[in-house]
């Protein structure tokens, strides 16, 4: 991997003047460095021709033709490659504007949740007509706008994130299926990210739906294979792995900036989680 020791993580949203764009993978590759990077939107990098490899949090993937790749904003990723395809960037206020919005498009936050470890989506080829017709639609109605052009592409977006949806469910490995989705895990899923750097109780957590610690782990178990405790903790380690990665800070800056107050007990929080203490983790990253 490489890093430029020094450099905290920078943000590239590119062209999304109106909290979406869609664009040729050529031009979205061309417009960042190759060097690790996130974006404040969610991001969908469809590789038609895939020519080369992509790293997303630490994990560097070959890729493939019709190769699907879901990010959240704040994911950490990489690009080096030459293929060809198309790059979707759109932020949840641009999808859900308004109350209507949520009562009617399809809620993707658990299309791009991995609570059962990332990795890229296979598209079939029954499905790549679909989901070539929509670019081209969506790619044409950015371009020449009219009337109700915000409204029509979201239509567009909701039915590929759709048959994205159908996809993942298709070729994914984990067993988790539509009759074990419970609304409050998503829910949960967006109290962690608001608050894991200061919040490390798992009764904070199941205070917000009025449950007690023990019935949230026990939906959490059921759901997703893991106690909150431990994708608390998955979510800590994540955001330390990445400063510690791609950062100037300190170990101890990053022990206080995740909610910690000794930075002696963080080491060993870090250790007992990752195997690796953190500075031997950036050492490591450095080689």
């Amino acid at each position: 991997m490489l890093i430029n020791k020094g450099l905290d993580i920078p943000y590239q949203d590119g062209p999304l003047k109106t909290q979406f764009n869609i664009s040729p993978l050529g031009t979205y590759v061309t417009d960042i460095t190759n060097q690790p990077h996130r974006h404040h939107t969610f991001q969908v990098l469809w590789f038609t021709r895939g020519r080369g490899r992509h790293m997303v949090d630490f994990v560097w993937y070959e890729l493939e033709d019709d190769m699907l790749f879901l990010l959240r904003p704040g994911q950490v990723h990489q690009l080096d490659c030459e293929g060809e395809g198309y790059c979707l960037l759109f932020s949840e206020r641009f999808y859900f504007a308004n109350k209507h919005d949520k009562e009617t498009l399809y809620d993707f936050s658990n299309l791009f949740d991995n609570w059962h470890g990332y990795g890229p989506i296979s598209i079939g080829e029954n499905t790549i007509p679909s989901l070539m017709g929509l670019v081209e639609l969506m790619s044409r109605e950015q371009r020449v706008p009219g009337t109700n052009s915000r409204s029509i592409i979201k239509h567009y977006l909701n039915a590929f994130l759709l048959l994205a949806e159908r996809e993942k469910k298709r070729n994914a490995t984990e067993a988790m299926g539509p009759d074990h989705h419970d609304a409050r895990v998503v829910q949960l899923r967006r109290l962690l990210e608001k608050h894991y750097q200061r919040e490390h109780q798992v009764a904070f957590y199941a205070n917000a739906f009025a449950l007690t610690p023990k019935r949230l782990n026990e939906i959490t178990k059921e759901t997703t294979g893991r106690t909150v405790t431990e994708l608390l903790h998955d979510r800590i380690v994540l955001e330390a792995k990445r400063n510690l990665a791609f950062s100037h800070k300190s170990v101890k800056e990053i022990c206080y900036e995740l909610g910690f107050e000794d930075p002696a007990y963080f080491s060993r929080f870090f250790k007992n989680n990752a195997g690796i203490s953190p500075q031997d983790f950036r050492d490591m990253m450095f080689k």
